[in-house]
């Protein structure tokens, strides 16, 4: 700032050195030996008013740019001052008032005293009641469920080797059409999997103590249950050895024809084709290796399936799934937790960051004001240094002028020489 002043001239003027006061000298030599200014001069030579003038003149041009700069720095810093008095402190007290309705806001939505943060505590604490009821009535022991991730799995993949197996039962009735076999065996698949579990999770709930629980309506409900089952795997065992019998029959060159079969030695043709009833004539067929193998697959995938379903599922009857409520409940409370949480923390996040932005801009603007300062100070030391100095030199400027035109007059000097200070500036 202090570069756009103009002082060059002005320092210029204000150096005094050898050269400068030869010129003096000569010119004091020059006008003395003519006796000028004459005696009775009242006021300086024209002479002395050049150096006076080129001072003062020069002087001017610096002090009207130096307070032209002052005022500019002036007005800076009081807009400066303005701003750290005012503005922004101003900012601060809206940051902090825009950050508390922020946190009344979301505090409103999704905390503590929102009505969603009080509709899923209210339900986790009945589903912790209901949990911690439940354990009470089992002594507090831990729920006896395993492998609960691979179990549908499991489940699923016996019903799939049930339509692989059963499929070949249904081919006597769907040659034909495997898909048909296939949609038909993937019914009962699914069908005898699912009694497996009913009976497997009916057995395991027979085993609580802490429960009462109707055992022999439980035994007689999946002795039915399961005499049907037997029924079903029995039927169709003998499909299938039914449906092999009659592929022996071709396979030796004969037809289908019932009576043909009744002259074959294949065990039970005779009988089961002789029967005008299909039911009959089935349950009438002796099981043979190809019956009895899918008969004992069967029954494998059932037992299979029973004793999954048996390991899988609490002897309590409303345990797991009191456990499986509380945790999602709690789960789901903890995620409103979460939210709340994070929309503060980002909340505080952003008042954080707009009160570094403030603090940054505040020591700025001190700064700037320091600097300010420092340059107003020094403008000044200018001003009243370069103002001592111009009335220094000009009052030494006009000694060394009049000491050599004094030395080379032949009459009196003007009665003005005696003054020895001029104040021009």
């Amino acid at each position: 700032m202090k570069s756009s002043i103009s002082k060059s001239s002005l320092e210029r003027l204000l150096r005094l050195d050898d050269q400068e006061r030869n010129r003096l000298e000569r010119k004091g030599i020059e006008m003395g030996k003519t006796n000028t200014p004459s005696y009775s001069s009242k006021s300086m030579s024209k002479f002395e008013l050049d150096e006076k003038n080129k001072l003062t003149k020069a002087y001017s041009k610096f002090s009207t740019d130096a307070k032209k700069q002052i005022s500019k720095l002036e007005k800076e810093k009081n807009e400066l001052l303005r701003k750290l008095d005012f503005h922004i402190p101003k900012s601060l007290d809206e940051t902090d008032q825009m950050h508390e309705n922020e946190r009344e806001q979301i505090q409103k939505l999704v905390g503590e005293s929102s009505s969603k943060y009080d509709e899923v505590r209210i339900k986790a604490e009945e589903s912790y009641r209901t949990l911690q009821a439940i354990k009470i009535q089992v002594n507090q022991r831990p729920l006896s469920t395993q492998f609960v991730t691979f179990y549908v799995p499991f489940m699923i993949l016996l019903a799939f080797a049930e339509v692989f197996v059963n499929s070949l039962a249904f081919e006597l009735f769907f040659e034909s059409s495997q898909l048909i076999s296939i949609i038909v065996a993937t019914g009962v698949g699914a069908m005898l999997v699912f009694f497996a579990h009913i009976t497997g999770s009916s057995f395991k709930r027979t085993q609580s103590k802490e429960v009462p629980v109707s055992k022999a309506n439980t035994y007689l409900s999946m002795g039915v249950l399961n005499a049907l089952v037997v029924v079903l795997i029995v039927y169709l065992s003998k499909m299938r050895q039914a449906f092999v019998s009659i592929s022996n029959q071709e396979a030796q060159g004969f037809n289908i024809d019932p009576e043909k079969l009744l002259n074959s030695d294949t065990p039970g043709a005779n009988e089961a084709f002789g029967s005008p009833n299909i039911l009959d004539t089935l349950m009438q067929i002796n099981l043979g290796p190809e019956g009895m193998f899918l008969l004992l697959i069967n029954v494998t995938v059932y037992v299979c399936g029973f004793v999954a379903a048996f390991v899988r599922h609490d002897s309590h009857p409303d345990y797991e799934k009191a456990k499986r409520n509380y945790d999602k409940d709690r789960k789901e409370l903890f995620k409103v937790k979460k939210t709340f949480d994070d929309k503060i923390a980002n909340i505080d996040k952003k008042q954080s960051d707009l009160h570094t932005k403030i603090k940054q801009n505040r020591e700025i603007a001190e700064e700037t004001v320091h600097e300010i300062d420092k340059d107003l100070n020094e403008l000044n030391y200018f001003v009243s240094d370069f103002q001592k100095q111009v009335n220094d030199i000009f009052n030494e400027k006009i000694r060394i002028f009049r000491d050599a035109n004094n030395d080379n007059r032949t009459k009196a000097s003007p009665e003005y020489f005696k003054e020895e200070h001029y104040t021009i500036v």
